[in-house]
């Protein structure tokens, strides 16, 4: 270990050291003294190395630490960032956790709803024709959507569970915007009717699913159709002249005649 004195001391201690050998000879103090002299100015050099690496350490000591502070600084702000970033996506989530909530309610809601639509929706079935359900006037897909609509309605309540909305919801939609299609029009069509107790096959004019009128080619038979939660049902016109008007009317729908006015006997509902 090294003791530092300032120069000035240690000299004056050196010197302090010699006088009391002031008895000796000249050349004796002489060689003492520069002794002395030359041990001074080793200690002054060593003092002057041990002060140039003391402050050469405390430089370094003093970047170090103004390059902690530094980094201190930077990882206290990278941590505010972090911490608002994480309160962004703690309120993010919270929110959509809320959303999530709200839609599982609303879909079991949909879910608990769906019967009686359906029931409402089944009602509607018989009120399209055959010969629009199986044939080439209506959608390839309405008479699927139909059988899917029966199998959803008689399917256990743990079958209903796993089947998923969008597959219960879509037939519902197709079977109403296909009856909205068959009531916005005018149908000029032919197939087999029940006449008495035989068929016929007859020419029939819809309008929509408010009331249908047929007759047959020969314009003997004239009937009238009227829509219910049963189906249609067609009865027998009675009155003089009533088959050839039907088949005027007919044949202006379906343009094989001359348009012209026909009066019936009957109320559209």
């Amino acid at each position: 270990m090294h003791t530092i004195f300032p120069s000035g001391m240690a000299l004056t201690l050196l010197l302090a050291g010699i006088l009391p050998a002031a008895a000796q000879s000249v050349a004796e103090q002489h060689v003492e003294l520069r002794a002395v002299i030359s041990q001074w100015m080793g200690t002054v050099e060593k003092t002057h190395e041990l002060e140039s690496d003391w402050t050469t350490r405390q430089q370094e000591l003093k970047n170090s630490i103004e390059g902690m502070e530094v980094m201190l600084q930077q990882a206290e702000a990278d941590i505010a960032k972090m911490e608002a970033r994480l309160a962004l996506a703690d309120e993010s989530s919270q929110e959509k956790l809320a959303q999530q909530k709200e839609f599982n309610e609303a879909r079991e809601a949909l879910r608990a709803g769906l019967p009686a639509v359906e029931a409402a929706v089944a009602q509607v079935v018989p009120l399209l024709p055959e010969f629009y359900v199986s044939g080439e006037s209506g959608s390839p897909k309405l008479k699927a959507a139909i059988e899917s609509l029966a199998e959803h309605r008689t399917a256990e309540p743990d079958e209903k569970e796993k089947l998923g909305l969008n597959s219960r919801i879509q037939p519902l939609v197709h079977i109403l915007t296909e009856g909205e299609r068959f009531h916005s029009k005018l149908w000029a069509v032919s197939h087999p009717l029940r006449v008495g107790e035989v068929e016929k096959q007859m020419n029939v004019l819809y309008f929509g699913l408010a009331v249908a009128y047929a007759v047959d080619d020969a314009a003997e038979v004239a009937l009238v159709g009227r829509s219910s939660d049963e189906g249609w049902t067609f009865a027998k016109l009675s009155g003089e002249g009533l088959p050839e008007r039907v088949q005027a009317l007919y044949q202006a729908a379906d343009q094989s005649g001359e348009s012209q006015m026909v009066t019936l006997p009957l109320t559209v509902d």
